[in-house]
């Protein structure tokens, strides 16, 4: 299970995904790629050629009902706090039809690449492992609804640009606090007051 640096190792890798992935002999401008914030998105600056990964909403799981978590020596703590995490992928390039062919290829790329591993995920950040080997994080296309997209971008005050919604899902973030347990119940005794009639 991952720790609290988990969000953060997510949005690095699926960051370094689309980089790493991206065919440079294929188009003819020289992208970057960027971790954005909101308001970036809403700024009067016009983002520079190439792809931005913004990280708008993060919502509880709905099956949050979890156990409590073992680990290795058995020690029993709180249980995990399921995440998803709500993504945009925003292209942008000053010529419509790159832009365009960058959208399509992320998409693409995307699509072929749907679950970040344990290894993708650890070389983000410089902490040591913020995931266990078994762990890994499902990236899935979360097309928002015309009504939340046009609500999202006319609260940032922004042209409406092209994106496409991502979420990350069920991103399990351990507690440190861990549960006292007593010895094993081995008998039952019950006490009964003796009844007066």
């Amino acid at each position: 299970m991952a720790t609290w640096n988990a969000i953060a190792a997510t949005s690095k890798a699926l960051l370094a995904v689309l980089e790493e992935g991206f065919p440079r002999d294929r188009f003819p401008i020289s992208p970057s790629f960027e971790l954005v914030q909101p308001p970036r998105l809403a700024g009067n600056t016009a983002l520079p050629d190439g792809i931005a990964v913004c990280l708008w909403r993060v919502a509880v799981n709905p099956r949050r009902s979890l156990p409590p978590r073992r680990n290795a020596e058995g020690q029993r703590f709180k249980p995990s706090l399921p995440l998803d995490l709500h993504y945009l992928l925003v292209p942008s390039a000053t010529a419509a039809d790159t832009q365009q062919r960058l959208l399509g290829w992320a998409l693409r790329e995307l699509e072929d690449h749907p679950v970040l591993t344990s290894g993708e995920l650890n070389r983000q950040l410089a902490e040591p492992t913020v995931f266990a080997p078994d762990e890994a994080v499902e990236l899935v296309a979360d097309p928002l609804a015309l009504a939340d997209f046009l609500a999202l971008w006319d609260k940032a005050k922004a042209t409406l640009p092209v994106a496409m919604g991502y979420t990350a899902r069920m991103l399990l973030i351990d507690s440190e606090v861990s549960m006292s347990e007593g010895p094993p119940v081995r008998e039952r005794v019950f006490d009964m007051a003796g009844v007066q009639r």
